[in-house]
């Protein structure tokens, strides 16, 4: 069974002077000698299921070597971040670099002067086969010709990624709280409840039935009928919303979160007078101010005095939450009318080029289109198996089209394969019990519009 490795927290301090370094080291060093350790723990047990022979050897080394030396749990934590300043280049305070730097001296050395003799030894076979491939023996290294070939060189390579250390390919999800639960942040309050439906757990936000002193009314948020999170408020709403926040800050600890990159390219596709122009543009409809009621308007007044709180209408809430948008017509054809000079036939193969590129970028369509036109394009757009939502009202409404991709993809091509494309689409948050294995990805992502 695989053991994660423990993690010690280290504090923000103020840098350290060089000489303050080796003065605190010295000490350390006086209390290493003067202290007695337990030597009665196994260091194997501290191996990670997917963890490559090379990183294990060394930290095994490591461990070994200072066993007697310090308490289990620090030492495991030294030799960690030794393995992660000599293979990742991780920086820590000056005081616990000088420390592992000191410590790992020997066996540092003797790794290195290893590594080097196997690159000669590459090298060296390297030389060899271009030797060989002179005198015309290449002929069964040649390049694949056919797609089969290409695919399934690919195939295997990709499977060689996935692999640590020549084992089994990674799973991401084993040994999760929630199992294959990924939290993607978008939708406003539906982001759990979407997730949830994804994955096939069931969600529920239960009013409890414990009182309170105060009168107040707590809420609880189950999933699998499990109670993850509890909140309190004033009133059932207020109550809810305070046990969804503290469930999507719990979930983020322990399920992969995906949010899409605000500030993604995107294919801007436009209609003038001189035929149709595709642009590139940082400025997706999805990202763009909505023209929401704020209490700036009148009809918001109003709407406050029947009692709306905001959000959509409906038991539900599952009315639009924007203004009912107008159509400017600038052409005397009648209402309802399409314009037969539109050439459907070349947006639909736009699209169809669109879907069979490996372009991860959304299509955008600017407001230059018609409201008859945009209605066709979603039509185009869910034959081809695409996402295709408006943004904005009026004047400034947009359509946008998206290539649906399921999040397990997401999760393989950001944190296994680190693909380019996705990496610049989307920002991944692992789980804290994946976070040894991926620890470009800790970084809390922002919650903004998912705890309203």
């Amino acid at each position: 069974m695989a053991t994660v490795v423990k993690r010690q927290k280290v504090e923000d301090e103020k840098p350290s002077t060089s000489k303050q370094c080796r003065t605190k080291i010295s000490k350390t060093k006086k209390n290493m000698q003067n202290a007695e350790f337990s030597t009665d723990w196994d260091v194997e047990a501290y191996r990670t299921e997917y963890e490559s022979e090379e990183h294990w050897e060394l930290r095994r080394d490591f461990m070994l070597a200072h066993k007697d030396r310090f308490d289990e749990d620090r030492l495991v934590c030294l030799a960690q971040t030794f393995i992660n300043m000599e293979f990742m280049g991780c920086k820590y305070p000056a005081e616990t670099m000088q420390l592992v730097a000191e410590l790992s001296r020997d066996i540092a050395e003797k790794f290195r002067k290893n590594r080097e003799q196997r690159l000669k030894r590459t090298f060296v076979s390297a030389s060899d086969a271009a030797e060989q491939r002179a005198k015309g023996r290449a002929a069964a290294n040649r390049p694949p010709h056919s797609l089969q070939e290409r695919q399934i060189q690919t195939s295997s390579a990709t499977q060689n990624r996935l692999c640590f250390g020549g084992g089994e390919p990674l799973n991401l999800f084993e040994g999760l709280r929630f199992g294959n639960l990924i939290i993607y942040l978008a939708g406003g309050r539906s982001c759990l409840r979407n997730a949830c439906n994804i994955a096939k757990m069931k969600y529920d936000e239960r009013l409890s039935e414990t009182q309170t002193d105060d009168m107040s009314k707590t809420a609880d948020i189950l999933i699998n009928d499990e109670v993850i999170a509890s909140g309190r408020g004033e009133n059932p709403k207020a109550a809810k919303l305070a046990a969804y926040k503290q469930a999507v800050l719990l979930l983020q600890t322990h399920c992969y979160s995906i949010k899409l990159n605000a500030a993604r390219e995107t294919i801007k596709v436009e209609k003038s007078k001189n035929g149709v122009n595709i642009n590139v543009t940082k400025e997706s409809a999805d990202n763009l101010c909505d023209a929401k009621l704020d209490a700036s308007n009148k009809g918001y007044h109003m709407m406050r005095l029947m009692g709306w709180t905001g959000g959509g209408l409906g038991r539900q809430k599952q009315g639009r939450e924007e203004p009912v948008g107008y159509l400017l017509k600038n052409n005397r054809m009648g209402l309802g009318s399409n314009d037969p000079r539109g050439n459907l036939a070349d947006y639909r193969k736009l699209i169809e080029n669109y879907v069979n590129s490996e372009d991860m970028r959304d299509m955008q369509f600017e407001p230059t289109f018609s409201k008859e036109e945009r209605a066709t394009f979603h039509q185009i757009a869910g034959k081809f198996g695409l996402r295709s939502n408006s943004y904005g009202t009026g004047e400034s409404r947009r359509l946008l089209i998206t290539k649906k991709i399921s999040y397990n993809i997401i999760l393989s091509e950001v944190l296994t394969r680190r693909n380019t494309k996705f990496c610049e689409r989307y920002f991944v948050q692992v789980p804290m019990q994946k976070a040894h294995l991926f620890p470009g990805n800790v970084a809390a992502l922002d919650l903004e519009n998912i705890m309203e």
